[in-house]
């Protein structure tokens, strides 16, 4: 590719993922996704990605087809120490060089002392072959494994960077290890980056998610908008071009994130990397409240997201699982007569399981939780996906009848009405503070 066409149109780039795990479907492949975005980011054009096994000559193959038809192509895995782990081999084939060792003093020292951790005995060659690479190849540090990465020229002007798979070790080398930067030297615009953001809503399905916004998702629009359902809530994702001097990618996702913040009120609740616990931890903590939850069908699911967010000592302090009745009464003090009058599955249960859970744990806020999950257990006044969530606290006390989306299975039912605890507890938090 030469400096003039580069400068006249973006760049273009492949994205390679490698092994036989990936190709049958054995491993969800994350790392082409991963990059393909990062490569938007960066105002290039992806023009194709393509998932290989790990035969013989595979690789070498498809590296010469795309050599000169595309500015960068990058690959993840096979750089491993198993005798599959071929594409060091693949790429000197097509760079027409010998493997040799990774010039970084040290290199295979490590692996030597990686080995020995775990058995007394001199490494074989296919686990020190981890730092080797094509002789033509300048390596890219793995700070979070063994296997090395490297970069190439492939000819033609294309661009070849080779990562382990992975995916910490693949962003470590990719980020860390000096791809990025090579990558940003080597392909520089004239016009701004794109921007890419994702804003998150929950409470409302697809269709009344896409209702005040369809203007936007029209084709030609800027930015480009993709709206997509999963068991978090309906997100949307931004693509935001510069228009010229006028402005910025950035303005104009900012300016559109603005306004369709406040058409989807209130079921907006974060953008990006975000999840509705840190969101809900972040608000109990501008507050100064804390939280305690009782959960039956969702068995710790929701003390589990709480307490994956870093920080939620300070809001979180109790958490029940009350699967079984008497555990409802010994526990929380759920009443035995109500238990035998409306069943475990039922209003006054879930506001009695919120209940005992502030009171004996001194917190500001209480959860409740019951329902079926299935895919056993439903009856026809109370089918699987039948959930009660309850929440009490201060000048709150608030039952909602879930009828979740059981055909998406145990795990699904189970994972929506999490999201929707955490959602009815942000909802009231706004209230709180405002």
């Amino acid at each position: 590719m030469s400096d003039s066409t580069a400068a006249a149109s973006p760049p273009t780039a492949f994205v390679v993922s490698i092994g036989e795990e990936l190709l049958e479907g054995r491993i969800v492949d994350t790392n082409a996704g991963t990059f393909a975005q990062e490569f938007l980011k960066r105002g290039f054009h992806v023009v194709g990605k393509a998932t290989i096994g790990d035969a013989p000559g595979e690789l070498t193959d498809l590296l010469l087809r795309l050599r000169g038809t595309v500015d960068v192509i990058l690959s993840t895995g096979g750089l491993g120490p198993t005798e599959d782990d071929r594409v060091r081999e693949e790429v000197a084939a097509a760079l027409q060089c010998p493997l040799a060792q990774v010039p970084v003093e040290g290199a295979e020292a490590y692996l030597r002392e990686v080995y020995r951790r775990f058995r007394d005995t001199e490494p074989p060659a296919f686990f020190l072959a981890q730092a080797t690479m094509p002789a033509l190849a300048e390596p890219l540090a793995n700070a979070v494994g063994t296997a090395w990465g490297f970069m190439s020229d492939l000819g033609e002007g294309t661009r070849l960077y080779t990562l382990p798979g992975p995916p910490r070790e693949c962003a470590s080398a990719f980020f860390d290890g000096g791809a990025i930067a090579d990558l940003e030297e080597r392909f520089q615009t004239d016009t701004s980056p794109l921007e890419h953001a994702v804003l998150r809503t929950v409470g409302a399905p697809e269709s009344l998610i896409e209702e005040p916004i369809r203007e936007f998702l029209r084709r030609g629009q800027n930015p480009r908008i993709g709206i997509t359902a999963g068991v978090d809530g309906v997100s949307l994702s931004l693509l935001a071009r510069p228009e010229g001097d006028s402005a910025s990618a950035r303005t104009i996702l900012e300016q559109r994130i603005t306004v369709l913040e406040e058409r989807l009120h209130p079921y907006v609740w974060g953008r990006d990397g975000q999840t509705l616990a840190e969101v809900v931890v972040q608000a109990l903590a501008a507050v100064g409240h804390r939280v305690a939850c009782a959960e039956s069908c969702t068995g710790g699911l929701l003390a589990g997201a709480l307490t994956e967010v870093s920080g939620s000592s300070k809001v979180f302090t109790h958490g029940w699982v009350t699967y079984a009745n008497e555990a409802k009464v010994a526990q929380l003090g759920v009443q035995e007569s109500v238990l035998e009058e409306v069943g475990a599955v039922s209003e006054e249960v879930a506001l009695a399981m919120a209940e005992g859970a502030m009171e004996r744990s001194g917190c500001d806020w209480g959860i409740g939780i019951t329902g079926i999950a299935g895919p056993g257990g439903g009856t026809e006044e109370k089918p699987v996906g039948t959930v009660f969530l309850a929440l009490i606290g201060p000048d709150c006390r608030e039952v909602r009848h879930l009828k979740q989306y059981a055909r998406g299975g145990r795990g699904f039912v189970r994972l929506q009405t999490v999201r929707d605890a955490l959602n009815l507890l942000r909802l009231q938090l706004a209230e709180t503070s405002s």
